[in-house]
């Protein structure tokens, strides 16, 4: 019998990642070379391919593709590897023609990847068309929810243009839909935003898919992106005849990306610069709300960006990673998105959304889900194994074995495995492995023989360094001396790499002490000396091995589900944790925890679990710190329905910067005959006693490593987790209805003691410094809300005797500017209006430069805004682009109909509660008409690092 061979695999993947290249190099080759690769890299395996030509879509035709017609002839094939060949030749796209197949909630979906646009000025994308193929085998494979193959429509890159996609909508969808049909739509490329038309968005900005041909032609016949609004229209018809809808998203509406050296790429591209006509619209708003039954999942919330890296997307390689390795009763989409999230977190910085009836049963499923499994084809001193490609499957993942002739429900069941095995050698196809571990009497491995995978390997973490050319770049002789650091870490191999695109940066701060930056480009660790530095990466590595870990049961318990876990506050408080809001979220969800905060962990165990607990676990923190509960080594024992909160002086945690990161906190429940030492996971233990520690210990010290000892009193109990995220936060509540008596003014949305620290330069000395400081002066001279509001001539004889009677909005703009020592325009730093500033012959143009149009705003921005019909204006600075956050005298941007107020008058902090985008201000007459950034600020310096430092001290708390 002929075997693939490591080598002509090796051959395979080789030629496959240059066809990538070459069909990038001609956008009209709709898939040709990509098969020809194919069909080569067969012949170099002994065997022989033939493929029909197919005739090349034009880039913006209008028009559902047909099948697309191809024939291969395999010789001595097993019959294993005919599945692997077919999932290698991914299919292109495809729209059948002619009836649904089935009877009564048939199973329909449409999926578009779009990676190739015709529009030369927008990034290609390696992702989307791969991800877009993974979730059409996904859903059609018999294995897993076996929509039928005429039922699915599937276009790619030249073929998912706006006309075919939006008749895939009308044609293949709503037109054939019936009562109770299944209809999953998912879409994966590039999201952006249009200017809204027809005012149905507060933010006036209407969120986009960019299509193949969006962006491309003129006049009447340009192609625009599709919008919310059409898509909206789609759905709301398509609602009309079923209500079993689901939406995946795996693009963002957010500009918000990672370093540009990382190697991750964003999902986004900037909005549409023209407007388009006012086209088809639907009153009904495309939410879940209003839409009985339709469930949305999309990769991003605002504010993050949907990311992908090495060719599959963050969001969707997640989703069905967790599907792939499902076993038992069909997930609800809440168990979906629960089981993601770690994995999602363990990749990026992204947070992924999810709306609608999330209780429903993912897809219509019905029937029994087995995890995807590869089976044993040689036995020996190791094994080999081989199957269709496996998400997670990798040097060092670890499977467990199982007989193929065990009924469904004993083949889930830890206790029934023959052995656990970790991989040793792997390219895709094929995999060597070593037994790690082996029950007492367990049988003998033998032929056919089936492997889960269980732990998925975990790739190195990842760190780049900041070139020495760029600000807080690494000097060569320091970059050298920290290479030279790492190679000689017994961790650098296993944990660590350094990369010329990595997810973690280290630089200089400008105190030059090293220090680590994450993907979100946040400060996670500061080191005092390099050599700290190792031991700082590996716990991190260790951080993200631990986020993959996830529970084993036989079926009676369920992970995020039968431990339910809060983050709450602790009894006792002191002084500087007086500022913050704390709003209690729901277990196992994320918990803003304000800054100075002491807190706890609540666990409460579901009143069904079948038998009491063992609790603990770990929290990790985003500066790479692990801490293992119960702290002190204790056993505590959760019965059925009850609840336990870990409150002891060590178990007692403050919130203290980095601010806006998350923590990630994992509990576990284990039978009470597996107990585990959480405590020594604090020092990363490597001791253990049992195979749940075993487990731990093998995944998070060595991920990678194949371990060849063999323990042979494996004693596997049950065991579930959960997991809850927590994020520091400055000026909690702000904006916000939670009652605060004597913090918050709810005549509007303000903060009278709002905390400005976490925005000041860590450089006193710099102009942003000195003119935050003036304006934090003024928001807080006044006991109850700032300087009052008051135009008048600026006659008194001092500052303090004309701030008595009051500033108006641009003199307060122009007050904090020339107090802090800066030049504020070429008239002898005279008082501006806005009619001043928004004309282009202004006299601040020596001093300020217009801001970039295609960067977004930024700290210390100057925003003018004009009615010219009423001959006013309004000015304000932007503190915080991304929360909204503006300072200002009378800066009212709001709506009288969220609250029960009226406009304020006083110098304040603000937030824009309704104009998201910044492009209006209190009546859609005020609109904005310039952006000013003064030349001292043309490039940010660090924020918050220094001002935050003792941020929690009870005699330094307050400013």
């Amino acid at each position: 019998m002929f075997t693939f061979g490591f080598k002509q695999i090796q051959a395979f993947r080789v030629i496959i990642s240059n066809s990538v290249t070459l069909r990038r190099w001609n956008k009209k080759s709709n898939g040709d070379c990509l098969r020809v690769a194919f069909c080569i890299g067969v012949f170099l395996s002994q065997f022989a391919c033939t493929q029909k030509d197919t005739e090349s879509s034009d880039a913006t035709s209008q028009h559902i593709p047909s099948s697309q017609n191809s024939t291969s002839k395999v010789t001595a094939t097993p019959a294993y590897l005919t599945s692997i060949i077919e999932a290698q030749g991914s299919p292109v796209s495809i729209c059948p023609q002619g009836a649904k197949v089935g009877s009564g909630g048939r199973k329909m979906a449409l999926i578009i990847g779009v990676g190739e646009y015709a529009n030369p000025r927008i990034p290609d994308l390696e992702g989307p068309p791969n991800d877009a193929r993974r979730m059409y085998e996904l859903l059609t494979s018999d294995k897993y929810f076996a929509f039928p193959k005429q039922n699915v429509c599937l276009l790619l890159d030249a073929d998912a243009t706006y006309g075919s996609v939006t008749q895939g909508l009308q044609k293949f969808l709503i037109d054939d839909a019936r009562k109770d049909d299944v209809v999953v739509i998912y879409y994966a490329g590039h999201g952006s935003q249009i200017r809204d038309v027809n005012n149905d968005e507060s933010d006036g900005m209407d969120e986009t898919l960019i299509l193949h041909n969006s962006r491309t032609g003129a006049g009447v016949k340009a192609v625009h992106d599709l919008s919310d609004d059409s898509i909206n229209t789609y759905i709301a018809k398509l609602h009309k005849k079923t209500q079993n809808i689901t939406v995946i998203l795996d693009s963002c509406n957010s500009g918000s990306a990672t370093r540009a050296n990382s190697q991750a790429r964003v999902r986004f591209f900037e909005p549409e610069s023209v407007t388009p006509i006012a086209g088809i619209s639907s009153s009904t708003p495309w939410v879940p709300e209003e839409m009985e039954g339709l469930v949305t999942l999309s990769a991003a919330v605002d504010g993050t960006a949907a990311l992908e890296k090495n060719g599959k997307g963050v969001f969707t390689d997640s989703l069905i990673q967790v599907l792939q390795q499902w076993s038992g009763a069909p997930p609800s989409y809440q168990q979906l998105v629960y089981q993601a999230a770690p994995l999602i977190k363990a990749q990026s910085y992204q947070v992924a959304q999810s709306n609608g009836d999330l209780n429903r049963t993912i897809f219509g499923a019905e029937k029994t889900l087995f995890p995807n499994s590869w089976a044993v084809t040689t036995v020996g001193q190791s094994l080999q194994l081989a199957g269709t490609p496996m998400l997670g499957l990798d040097l060092g993942a670890q499977l467990r074995i199982f007989d193929p002739n065990l009924s469904r429900a004993d083949a889930l069941k830890p206790e029934n495995s023959k052995a656990v095995i970790s991989i040793t050698e792997y390219d895709g196809l094929q995999a060597r492995a070593n037994v790690i571990s082996r029950p007492v009497g367990a049988t003998a491995i033998k032929l056919g023989d089936i492997a889960i995978l269980v732990r998925p390997a975990v790739p190195p973490l990842s760190v780049v360094l900041r070139n020495s050319s760029s600000a807080g770049g690494v000097p060569k002789s320091k970059a050298s001396a920290i290479k030279n650091i790492l190679s000689n870490s017994a961790s650098y191999s296993e944990l660590i790499e350094l990369s010329d695109s990595g997810e973690f940066e280290l630089s200089l701060s400008s105190d030059d002490e090293l220090q680590l930056r994450g993907p979100e480009n946040t400060v996670r660790s500061r080191y005092k000396k390099s050599e700290d530095m190792v031991d700082n990466l590996s716990l991190h590595a260790k951080q993200r091995a631990i986020l993959q870990l996830k529970g084993e049961s036989s079926g009676e318990l369920a992970d995020n589900q039968s431990l339910r876990v809060s983050i709450v506050p602790s009894p006792q408080q002191d002084r500087c944790a007086q500022q913050g809001v704390w709003q209690q979220a729901q277990a196992n969800s994320m918990q803003v925890v304000p800054l100075c905060y002491r807190w706890n962990i609540q666990v409460k165990l579901s009143a069904d679990a079948p038998t009491p607990l063992n609790i603990g676990g770990v929290i990790m923190s985003s500066d790479g710190s692990i801490y293992g509960f119960p702290a002190d080594g204790r056993t505590e024992r959760l019965r059925p329905g009850d609840t336990l909160t870990f409150n002891s002086a060590s178990e007692t945690f403050r919130a203290t910067p980095p601010l806006e990161v998350d923590d990630t906190i994992i509990v576990f429940g284990t039978n009470s005959e597996n107990p585990v030492a959480w405590h020594q996971l604090t020092q990363a233990a490597r001791g253990a006693s049992n195979s749940l520690q075993t487990a731990l210990n093998q995944y998070v010290n060595n991920p990678n490593r194949g371990v060849s000892v063999v323990d042979e009193q494996d004693n596997t109990r049950s065991w579930t987790r959960s997991i809850v995220t927590a994020r520091v936060e400055a000026n909690t509540g702000f904006g916000s209805d939670v009652a605060k008596p004597g913090k918050v003014n709810f005549r509007e949305y303000t903060i009278a003691n709002f905390d400005i620290r976490p925005y000041l330069p860590d450089d006193k000395a710099s102009a942003l410094y000195k003119v935050l400081m003036q304006a934090d002066q003024l928001a807080k001279t006044a006991q109850s809300d700032g300087i009052g509001y008051k135009q008048h001539a600026w006659s008194q004889s001092s500052d303090l005797a004309n701030l008595a009677l009051g500033i108006d909005c641009s003199r307060a703009i122009w007050f904090a500017f020339t107090r802090a020592g800066l030049a504020y325009n070429n008239r002898d730093n005279a008082y501006l209006a806005t009619a001043d500033m928004v004309t282009s012959k202004t006299a601040m143009k020596d001093q300020f430069q217009q801001c970039p149009s295609d960067q977004g705003f930024q700290l210390g921005d100057v925003l003018v805004y004009r009615d010219d019909g009423r001959g006013d204006g309004h000015v304000v600075m932007v503190v915080d682009p991304k929360k909204r956050i503006a300072w200002g005298s009378h800066g009212w941007d709001g709506n009288s109909r969220i609250l029960p107020v009226e406009p304020d008058t006083g110098v304040e902090y603000q937030l824009i509660k309704i104009k998201k985008d910044w492009q209006k201000w209190d009546r859609s007459t005020m609109t904005l008409r310039n952006c000013w950034r003064h030349k001292a600020f043309s490039e940010l310096p660090e924020l918050g690092q220094s001002a935050l430092r003792s941020s929690c001290n009870s005699r330094e708390c307050a400013l």
